[in-house]
Order: structure tokens, then sequence, then C-alpha cells
């Protein structure tokens, strides 16, 4: 009865939520942001680079 209750309750918020798909959109760290900027391993755009 708990698992029928639970299910029923999951379609609710599915019909109610949007489906989003899961992932990390993370740039990879080292990579060129800006012009002499890199991307940092935090994802945060502040690493100093003379080669971007």
């Amino acid at each position: 009865m708990k698992r029928l209750m639970q299910r029923t309750g999951e379609r609710l918020v599915g019909m109610v939520l949007p489906k989003v798909e899961a992932g990390a959109c993370v740039p990879e760290h080292g990579a060129c942001c800006k012009p002499g900027y890199r991307f940092n391993c935090y994802g945060q755009c502040s690493s100093r680079s003379s080669s971007c």
C-alpha cells in the first residue's frame, strides 16, 4: 500500500514539474574563457594565463 501511494505521488509531481535531464555543465579546467583568463578547477573564469 505504501509503495502504491509513493508511485501515485511521483506521478502527480511528474505531471506538474517539467522533466529535466541530469548532468553537469561545468567547463573544463584550464580551458580559455576570455582573453588572458582560464577556468579554474571550480569552473570560475579567474585564472590568469598568457596563452589564451
